[in-house]
């Protein structure tokens, strides 16, 4: 395989003139950031999210990412945190439409492996083992991956083997996970003392650094398998694509970091801020390396932290996970959860107001121009607020849990 090139620098005039355009999209309302320092008024505003979906039509798609195994997320997640039953029958109307529907594709995002991480996260919310023999079903039907990236391939699907198999305690599960962790192996391309992989199986794919698609991702799901079986190959890839992703950082002002999407960069590849190509995304496996004691990728976090919080709020408009607000703001309470920093969270809060809208005398969740799904719409918005009342006690549910959570209702 041909090794990336570095990558090419764009000039700071242009990056000076994007981060000016953004100043005045996704406006903050800092009187209601108070408001959000109760929990109770966070899980509410997550209800409001929730009763919006349910107002509509439900879809036809059965992913997280698009579809009804999302919404299943959020009704799952707002049943935990106020034990109303209403959010479990709503959980499980979304989780049914899901399963009916879904087809072969395997990924996380995508297909099946989404659809019964969906099914774990109503199992941890309700203790109901239907929900987990489920989750099991899913994983039984899932096909070979075709692709390295964690939306719809290796990466993703194997969070989900770890997920399910701390649930169950199955052998097979981890089994299963290793084999897509070798199988990463037989594909990584070595760059000096990094690796990489193409998002395809195949010699023509690009190469990205981000969460979604890229190296971010990938390590991210090796370092948790390192942490699930102790073997130290999985860690050295993980903390070898950590160093591909800073490697092919570019400075961003005096102390933050920005990248284009791929290696080497495409005519045309636009510089993202965002949870799927860029700094908020990127900086989740540097805390998670943090996390587990490599202080030597605390300078990349902080790097990342930088430009997050400088640009992460007004890089793009609009308030969804994969590309916005909501998922922007989760690196600030992942490194919250880290650092114990309470900057960190208040700058979630105030980020939080941009995604309200003043009502008479109060705020009202914005839910003009958002579909229902979890990582364009409602559903991943409504979670981000179910974070906000409590980042330690509520996981981000597409990545790997540190173990069964208790739920909240009865």
């Amino acid at each position: 395989m041909t090794a990336p090139g570095p990558p090419r620098h764009l000039p700071l005039l242009l990056l000076a003139f994007t981060a000016a355009g953004a100043e005045e999209t996704n406006p903050v309302h800092p009187a209601a950031a108070d408001l959000l320092r109760d929990p109770a008024r966070c899980i509410a505003f997550a209800e409001e999210a929730g009763r919006a979906i349910l107002a509509r039509k439900p879809g036809d798609d059965p992913s997280v990412y698009s579809g009804e195994a999302g919404v299943a997320i959020l009704h799952a997640g707002i049943y935990r945190a106020t034990g109303k039953k209403e959010w479990l029958d709503a959980a499980r109307a979304a989780i049914d439409r899901a399963v009916a529907a879904m087809g072969d594709d395997p990924g996380l995002h995508t297909g099946r492996a989404g659809v019964g991480q969906a099914c774990l996260e109503l199992h941890r919310a309700s203790g109901d083992e239907a929900f987990l023999a489920r989750a099991r079903a899913c994983a039984k039907g899932l096909a070979d991956p075709k692709a390295t990236d964690v939306i719809r391939g290796a990466a993703g699907i194997g969070i989900f083997r770890l997920n399910l198999h701390a649930a169950t305690g199955g052998k097979e599960d981890l089994d299963a996970a290793i084999r897509l962790g070798d199988w990463l192996a037989t594909r990584a391309i070595a760059v000096d003392r990094t690796v990489c992989w193409r998002v395809d199986d195949d010699e023509t794919s690009r190469i990205f650094t981000g969460f979604s698609h890229g190296a971010a991702g990938i390590g991210y799901f090796l370092l948790k398998l390192a942490q699930a079986t102790g073997d130290a190959r999985f860690l050295d890839l993980a903390e070898r694509a950590a160093r591909f992703v800073a490697r092919n950082a570019m400075p961003d002002g005096r102390d933050g970091w920005i990248w284009h999407r791929t290696v080497p960069p495409i005519e045309g590849d636009a510089i993202r801020i965002q949870w799927c190509h860029g700094p908020p995304g990127n900086g989740l496996l540097f805390a998670e390396l943090v996390r587990a004691g490599k202080e030597a990728f605390r300078p990349a976090l902080e790097r990342c932290l930088v430009t997050t919080k400088r640009r992460g709020r007004t890089a793009r408009s609009g308030g969804c996970q994969c590309h916005g607000v909501a998922g922007n703001a989760e690196l600030l309470l992942e490194a919250y959860v880290l650092t114990g920093d309470e900057a960190l969270l208040a700058e979630a809060r105030l980020w939080a107001t941009a995604l309200l809208a003043p009502e008479g005398d109060g705020f009202a969740l914005a839910t003009e121009g958002y579909d229902s799904s979890y990582m364009l719409g409602l559903a991943g918005i409504g979670h981000f607020f179910l974070r906000l009342a409590g980042p330690a006690d509520t996981p981000l549910p597409l990545m790997v849990a540190d173990g069964p959570r208790e739920g909240g209702g009865g």
